[in-house]
């Protein structure tokens, strides 16, 4: 392997392990060893790193209607940042670069309902074709459904409207009705 590839490995893993992800997603992205990965994770956050097994297929970590809406932004931001070819093949970047967004827009890892490797999961579901995003029209947004999720299958906004009692608007900022878009 090339000096350039190497490089090109390790700084995702630091990229990645900054984020705290697991090892086995550091591992499985880049191939570097678990132990030399344990090690960085070390030198990184003066602690050794978690341990214990990824949420199964179909993102049973999702357990509440607010990680489902959290889910549902990532995802859609993933969308956006990964392209149409997200259910062929998993992108990293994009995962980073909608996970970092995803911070920016709920207030830092503080304000998340979700971590870096509950994304990788909801990526990895919508590649495998175990998660997918559905039009909600009532709400005018595509939100986050997994096989095995505790959330019910519903969009999540329209849930927590009613449990405020408020409604969603359904209009643009041009004030005409939203239409679905296909995805």
């Amino acid at each position: 392997m090339d000096a350039l590839t190497e490089s090109t490995r390790h700084l995702l893993a630091l990229r990645l392990l900054a984020r705290d992800a697991r090892i086995s997603i550091v591992h499985h992205e880049t191939g570097l060893s678990r132990g030399h990965l344990r090690a960085l994770y070390r030198d990184l956050h003066r602690r050794s790193p978690k341990s214990g097994q990824l949420p199964a297929v179909g993102c049973s970590a999702i357990r509440s209607r607010r990680q489902q809406v959290h889910g549902s932004l990532f995802a859609a931001l993933y969308a956006a940042h990964g392209g149409p070819d997200i259910h062929k093949q998993m992108d990293i970047d994009a995962v980073v670069r909608a996970y970092d967004t995803l911070l920016l827009m709920v207030g830092g890892t503080a304000g998340a309902e979700i971590d870096l490797n509950v994304c990788w999961v909801i990526a990895r579901d919508l590649r495998i074709g175990t998660s997918r995003l559905p039009y909600c029209a009532r709400c005018g947004v595509h939100y986050l459904v997994s096989e095995n999720a505790r959330a019910p299958a519903s969009c999540p906004l329209c849930a927590l409207y009613a449990r405020h009692q408020c409604r969603p608007s359904v209009e643009n900022a041009a004030g005409k009705p939203a239409t679905a878009s296909p995805g």
